[in-house]
């Protein structure tokens, strides 16, 4: 790993960039009223437009026992942030015809063919019928393919998921993507394909896809594909043992303060396994990250480490398709007034009924650990929100992205 910051983009003032100085100022306040209230022990925004970047401030720590500052060389959990990632690596194999997004996910694993769907029943053996049509790689690009997640859910088939499903990718580190395609293959779906929006272990599978698929391990890929020419040389699924000491601490607001989160088991983040997470596992760091989204507001150009423009990793058409809402007409499960769903992340699609600053088609996602990206292709800019605070809250998010659509004068 390399400490880089944020110098690949060309520092612009603000004013040049569109922005009232004292306006963007205000993100700063907004950042001081988080820390000074204990909701979170330190932050880091970002705010890039026209490619040059307008807004960069590390507040308070990474490290409260240590007293470690937050800086630019900061390594954050970004947990679901990695969807779009691997959401990236899907496309870049549609593009080359190896994946079609019509095609039933039992083209590549067989086991998928003849789901099931539960019905009902508190404990198995469920009470199941068969799936109507097979799961296809559109369903798992959208959330719409009825499996489960496991993960905070008191579906009888969610619990099952937390025992059978990440038990197991807890425990055995030798546990292949594959392996995982398997066992969840093993349990039924909770919904019918494509009737729900249902947040699922979907974009895992899309890793194993990704893997299956390209004939190499899935971190391999998108290392070669990916981070490589976008010089993301700080993002990876398993921190160094050298470079720990820059990862944040997680940490829970209680009546007592900030107190330490650990990780959770099925994602250690320091220590090797052979399935890395497609939906949930990457570190990263601001640069990293800014570098990605600037990439997909530039329609898939990649700009190096040294801010220079490079190939295509994906073509204008694929990142428009990306970023448009795909969700199917009538579709349950999904009650966010104004925004669809595109691939890997949120699509605003009415801002009549949209409750913020956005423009139509801003796309992004937010990570467990309460961070957040958008990428606003009408404004031509990137806001980048990270901190490690447990469990999710867009609250600074959200008013970072106010304060910074407040303060554009042109």
């Amino acid at each position: 790993m390399k400490g880089s910051g944020p110098q690949r983009f060309r520092r612009g003032s603000p004013q040049e960039l569109g922005f009232d100085p004292a306006r963007l100022e205000r993100i700063s306040r907004v950042t001081d009223r988080a820390l000074d209230a204990g909701r979170t022990a330190g932050t880091l925004t970002a705010v890039v437009r026209d490619g040059s970047l307008a807004w960069f401030d590390a507040r308070g720590y990474r490290d409260l026992a240590s007293g470690s500052p937050m800086d630019a060389h900061t390594l954050f959990r970004i947990y679901s942030m990695t969807k779009p990632i691997t959401t990236v690596a899907v496309m870049m194999l549609v593009e080359e015809t190896a994946i079609r997004l019509q095609d039933p996910v039992s083209r590549f694993f067989p086991e998928y063919r003849e789901m099931m769907v539960y019905v009902g029943g508190d404990e198995p053996p469920f009470s199941t019928e068969p799936a109507a049509r097979q799961i296809t790689v559109l369903d798992l690009l959208t959330h719409t393919a009825g499996l489960a997640y496991g993960i905070g859910d008191e579906h009888p088939v969610e619990r099952r998921f937390e025992s059978d499903i990440w038990g197991p990718v807890a425990d055995e580190r030798d546990l292949t993507l594959r392996d995982l395609a398997r066992l969840v293959a093993e349990w039924p779906l909770v919904h019918q394909p494509g009737t729900h929006w249902r947040y699922s272990i979907a974009t895992d599978l899309l890793g194993a896809l990704v893997e299956e698929v390209a004939g190499i391990p899935f971190a391999d890929f998108l290392e070669q594909r990916l981070f490589g020419p976008l010089g993301m040389s700080n993002t990876c699924f398993t921190v160094p043992e050298a470079d720990r000491d820059r990862l944040a601490s997680v940490y829970t607001p209680s009546e007592n303060g900030l107190e330490p989160s650990p990780d959770p088991p099925i994602l250690s983040f320091v220590q090797t396994n052979a399935h890395p997470n497609g939906g949930g596992g990457l570190v990263s760091t601001a640069a990293d990250y800014l570098a990605f989204a600037q990439m997909l507001l530039d329609g898939g150009r990649a700009t190096d480490a040294d801010g220079r423009p490079g190939d295509y990793l994906l073509a204008p058409a694929t990142v428009r398709m990306m970023m448009r809402d795909h969700l199917p007409r009538g579709v349950a499960g999904w009650s966010n007034p104004g925004v669809g769903f595109g691939y890997g992340g949120s699509v605003v699609t009415d801002l009549r009924q949209f409750a913020g600053y956005a423009s139509l088609g801003r796309y992004g996602w937010g990570g467990a650990a309460s961070t957040g990206v958008w990428v606003d292709p009408v404004e031509r800019l990137v806001g980048l929100v990270l901190q490690q605070v447990v469990p999710y809250t867009a609250e600074l998010s959200d008013d970072i992205a106010t304060s910074v659509y407040q303060a554009v004068v042109r």
